[in-house]
């Protein structure tokens, strides 16, 4: 492995063993079938020593000894499984089997291939209150102009597909499960998870990757998708320019509106990557105004931001 897939592949490991229960990834890896690519979006394919291990451990359980296949999402005649041990309390990852009448997570995992699972974010504990009311500086149009890089919210999330074929894990850029008290719900960041990662990353980069061909042209064509990323109101940016645009929206004949709530509001592109951070420029239209900046973020080990 190039040191950018060694990266990827350390950077997956490491994400496995801070799950709930941790997953130790390198023992599932069958010798000789790992393929590790150039970003953590793209992941990891590999073969599975056990693919029924895998998925139960995936799903925060272990497979029990001699269990044999694991029943099929909804085929379990009652609530218990008896090839499995119990699902740990607040385990990270979820799957169809877990709660096959989600449609929500069914629709999340509907491009999976195999058997599909992703990490649920949870937010974290609420801080207290402080004693006077914190300061604002400028405005949410200016701070658009700063980009994605160097964000505390860390709103990624695991995917890992599993079947007898082939299993792939990989980092999405935009997380968008979030366990609630009620079970697992989507959230509105899931349109820019299904424009840029499944559709513009995966989709599109493929299509053109064959229409180009195998050569420099095209291996610098699809490195420059992989940099780009179309900004939807998000978790990142808390969702700017989201509530205008659903006040806006009085009843089903507002078509136009409606619309509106699905467009971009900018375009960023990676242009250099270092160990620890990413420069970017950042276009944005939002608010009635145009910004184009160049943004420097990340964490630094050696300013205590880490």
């Amino acid at each position: 492995m190039d040191e950018r897939q060694q990266w990827t592949y350390d950077a997956i490991l490491a994400r496995c063993k801070d799950l709930i229960p941790p997953l130790d990834l390198h023992k599932h890896i069958k010798h000789g079938t790992l393929v590790a690519y150039h970003s953590t979006l793209d992941g990891i394919d590999f073969w599975a020593n056990d693919p029924a291990d895998f998925e139960a451990e995936l799903s925060g359980r272990a497979k029990r000894p001699d269990a044999g296949e694991l029943p099929k999402p909804g085929e379990c005649g009652s609530s218990f499984d008896a090839t499995r041990t119990p699902r740990s309390a607040n385990a990270s990852m979820i799957g169809m089997r877990d709660d096959p009448t989600n449609w929500a997570l069914e629709a999340s995992l509907g491009a999976t291939e195999g058997v599909g699972f992703r990490e649920q974010w949870r937010p974290p504990p609420q801080p207290r209150p402080a004693l006077l009311p914190e300061t604002q500086y400028g405005s949410k149009r200016i701070s658009l102009g700063f980009g994605e890089t160097g964000k505390r919210l860390t709103f990624t999330a695991l995917h890992a597909s599993v079947s007898k074929r082939k299993c792939n894990v990989h980092i999405d850029e935009r997380g968008f499960v979030v366990a609630a008290p009620d079970g697992a719900v989507i959230t509105p960041t899931f349109w820019g998870h299904l424009a840029n990662e499944l559709l513009l990353k995966t989709k599109f980069r493929d299509w053109l990757n064959r229409k180009v061909g195998d050569n420099v042209v095209g291996a610098l064509v699809v490195e420059v998708v992989n940099h780009l990323s179309l900004r939807f109101p998000d978790a990142e940016n808390g969702f700017a320019g989201l509530e205008g645009k659903v006040n806006r929206i009085k009843g089903i004949n507002d078509v136009e509106d409606i619309g509106k709530v699905f467009l971009p509001i900018g375009l960023t592109a990676d242009l250099w990557h270092f160990k620890n951070s990413t420069v970017q420029a950042n276009y944005y239209w939002h608010d009635g105004q145009q910004t184009l900046t160049l943004s420097w973020g990340g964490t630094f080990d050696k300013f205590g931001s880490k």
